[in-house]
This record gives structure tokens, C-alpha cells and sequence, in this order.
């Protein structure tokens, strides 16, 4: 098969899910999608190196199969409560009438000399934005006149052990990574809108094990931060207080949920039980205010989490919603609760924001749970450089600014701007 690709893998704690796109002249298609249970991985970390080896190579041995295509590469997004979100400022005096290149270098290099402990490593480096002599809310500073240049950024870092465990996992694999990417920040190219980027947006992925949680305001990152708890342990309240399989339970909490929409649905009345497969494979009736007994109390547990570490940021930054994706989002109700708690109005995240929505993997761009691989495919057509790159991206514009004068300092400004702190050198798609 001929022309370019792009692979994303999202490994998550409880599924693997790996998406590769092919780039035309009008943006990108997908050329296939697979999800394989993720073995090895606990709350976004490896726990068992061979176990995920041998997870990602069978998403990789399906997905080249389904797509025609020998996939050497991806990017890979990643989670984890061992990432945490940073604020830094830099300053330089400007040389010449105008903002240049080495401007630029120089005042991103002194928002990145912070202090970073031996077992942190630097993930990405985000303009937040750019001040020229006291004006503030600059997102394109070059080619501007000054004297002085101020630049605020979100330095996110991770812990070094659980990347280096993660690369030997994945060289293990045979899978090569062009760059670890925070999930939200991928996610958030696929299911967040311009004017919620721009006006301010809580964007939450709900994982298996954990809940990522990434706030954007003028196009930039403000503040990121990781829970860990997700889906899997609402998924495992069911199955021990009801004493049913993980799978039945899993059905029960995405069919059911919270019950008021079920309720309208009419697939049960308040009030009535619900059939459930027993651990020996028996129906069972299960009463719904049971079920729903377990599941509120642990989903309300997640959201007032989420508000005690975001609730100073929310203050701060006052978004004007939020959007919730991922696997657990898929839950009947979830959102109404959300918006309680939160005190925002709130929306499902879908992988809408793809540049090309036909094919057969159309229904795949309406699952929450595909958002960040989608988003991974977006954020590296971006990063490449490739068609429609511009129109998909959520970052500051500013970003931009660096990206269209790369040929005149080089790769290694961009990769700071831009937090490509991580990226690997082994060449993308082969």
C-alpha cells in the first residue's frame, strides 16, 4: 500500500488500543483499529515488562494484518499519577529591534533550567504565553518589537523508572516509539473544540485505572494533573459486592449506570431487578438499587477527587466546561453527576475533530474510548508537518509561530517549544 502512515498506541490499564492513519492530500483516513486486552500495565505503569511486550506486539501483529502495513513505530501515550504538571517562567533580553530565533531559544531555555530531581525526567515543555515589555496574552511574539521577553510554560514531568520501564517493554515488543505523549494532550486534539480550547476547558480522561485530567485556557495548557482511580475499580466494587465476573460487572456499570436514563429508556423500572450471570454462569436477578448502591458512591468518590485537585485551578482559570472521555465516560448518567460536583456544565468527548470521518471505521470516531489514539494520529501529523496539520491542532498559536521558522534555527528549538523532550531519533514509518 502506498503513501505515508501514522501509528498511535494508547496504553491504558485495562485494553491497548492501537490506530493507524494513512495521510492524503486532504488530511488523514484511518487504515485500521484494534483493541487487545492490556496485560502488564497497572494505573499507567508497567508492572510486568514481558507481559506488556507481549500485549503491544499482539495490538501490533492485529493491527498490521487489519491495515496491510508492517508497523515498526507509533506514538505512544501514556498516563500515570507519577506525572505531574509544573508551572516555569523565563526571561531574556530581546537582541535587535525584534523577536528572533535566538530569542526565542534563549527564553525557553530559562524557563526550562529548573530544578528536576535524578528520578524525574522532563515529559514536555508547553508556552502557556509569551509577555514583550509588560504586555501579556502575546501567543506570537516573533517578529515583534521589545526589549524584554517573558515566556510561561507547563513543564509536565514523568518518573524516569517508569519510562525506562516502559521503553524496555516496548523495544521488547519490537514497537519503536517517536515520542511519549500525556494522553489528555493528545486526546485533546481529537474532542476538544476551538472555542473551548480557546474560552477555557477541564478535559478528563476516564481510564481503567486512572483519571487523567488536563486544563486549557487561550489555546494553551494550563495545568495537568493525574487521579488514580478509573473505571476498573467501580468495575471491581460490582464484582466482589455482587459476586459476578469482571465482565458481567462491567456490563452491569456501562447498561445500567446510574438509572435515571435507563429508567427513560425503558429498559427496567425503578424498582425491578436485573438478570446477571453468576460466577458459575447462572442467571441471577440482581435488584437495581443494589447495583446502583455500589456504583454512585465510587463515581461521586472519583468526581469530588477530581475537584480537590483541579478545584484550585478551576478557580484560578475559570473554564467554561468540561469533557469527559474515555472508557468510564460511556457510563449511563455519568455526566449529570458530573456536572454537580464540578459545578460545570459538561459534555461527552468524542473523537469527532478527525479530519476524515468516513469509511469503515466510522463508528469508531463516535467511541469515547478511541480518543486518544485518535488524538495521537492528529498530534503526529502535526508534529510531521503534514496536511491539515494546522487546522487539527489545540495548543497555543504560538506553537505555530515556532513551527514555521524551524527552518531558520533548527530541529532542537522546536523539540523544547514544543515538548519533544522525549522524542526518539530512530525514524518514524518505515
Amino acid at each position: 500500500m502506498k503513501g505515508r502512515y501514522i501509528a498511535g498506541i494508547d496504553l491504558g490499564s485495562t485494553k491497548i488500543s492501537l490506530m493507524v492513519g494513512r495521510v492524503g492530500r486532504g488530511g488523514m483516513e484511518i487504515a485500521g483499529l484494534v483493541s487487545v486486552p492490556s496485560q502488564g500495565l497497572r494505573k499507567g505503569v508497567v508492572v510486568d515488562i514481558d507481559e506488556t511486550a507481549n500485549s503491544v506486539a499482539l495490538a501490533v501483529r492485529k493491527a498490521s494484518s487489519e491495515s496491510g502495513i508492517d508497523i515498526r513505530a507509533a506514538y505512544v501515550g501514556i498516563s500515570g499519577s507519577h506525572i505531574k504538571s509544573r508551572e516555569s517562567y523565563g526571561a531574556t533580553g530581546i537582541k535587535g529591534k525584534e523577536v528572533g530565533a535566538a530569542d526565542l531559544e534563549r527564553v525557553i531555555d530559562s524557563a526550562s533550567a529548573l530544578y528536576v530531581p535524578l528520578d524525574r525526567e522532563v515529559l514536555h515543555v508547553l508556552p502557556s504565553e509569551f509577555i514583550i515589555d509588560g504586555q501579556d496574552g502575546i501567543s506570537k511574539p516573533f517578529g515583534m518589537a521589545g526589549v524584554r521577553l517573558e515566556v510561561k510554560v507547563q513543564v509536565l514531568t514523568a518518573s524516569q523508572a517508569a519510562l525506562e520501564n516502559l521503553e524496555c517493554a516496548l523495544e521488547h515488543s519490537g514497537l519503536r516509539p517517536v515520542e511519549m505523549v500525556f494522553q489528555p494532550l493528545a486526546g485533546s486534539m481529537a474532542v476538544l473544540r476551538e472555542d473551548e480550547l480557546r474560552q477555557g476547558v477541564l478535559l478528563l480522561d476516564m481510564g481503567g485505572g486512572v483519571t487523567s485530567a488536563a486544563l486549557f485556557k487561550g489555546g494553551a495548557l494550563r495545568w495537568a494533573g493525574v487521579i488514580p482511580v478509573g473505571g476498573s475499580n467501580t468495575t471491581n466494587d460490582i464484582a466482589v459486592g455482587l459476586q459476578l465476573p469482571q465482565g458481567e460487572a462491567e456490563r452491569l456499570k456501562l447498561r445500567y449506570g446510574l438509572g435515571p436514563e435507563a429508567f427513560k429508556a425503558n429498559l427496567f423500572d425503578a424498582g425491578e431487578s436485573i438478570e446477571a450471570r453468576s460466577m458459575n454462569g447462572k442467571a441471577r436477578q440482581v435488584p437495581h438499587a443494589e447495583l446502583e448502591g455500589i456504583i454512585r458512591p465510587r463515581t461521586e468518590e472519583l468526581f469530588e477527587l477530581v475537584k480537590n485537585e483541579a478545584g484550585p485551578q478551576i478557580i484560578r482559570h475559570q473554564p467554561l466546561c468540561a469533557v469527559i472521555t474515555g472508557g468510564a465516560s460511556q457510563m449511563k448518567d455519568i455526566a449529570p453527576m458530573a456536572e454537580r460536583l464540578l459545578g460545570l456544565p459538561v459534555r461527552a468527548g468524542l473523537p469527532e475533530r478527525f479530519l476524515s470521518k468516513g469509511g469503515p471505521f466510522k463508528e469508531a470516531l463516535r467511541d469515547p474510548r478511541n480518543a486518544t489514539a485518535a488524538g495521537l494520529l492528529l498530534y503526529g501529523l502535526d508534529a510531521e508537518g503534514g496536511a491539515g496539520a494546522v487546522s487539527s491542532r489545540s495548543f497555543s498559536d504560538s506553537v505555530e509561530t515556532v513551527r514555521q521558522t524551524v527552518a531558520e534555527y533548527g530541529r532542537a528549538l522546536a523539540k523544547k517549544f514544543m515538548g519533544k523532550v522525549r522524542r526518539f531519533e530512530w525514524g518514524a514509518h518505515e
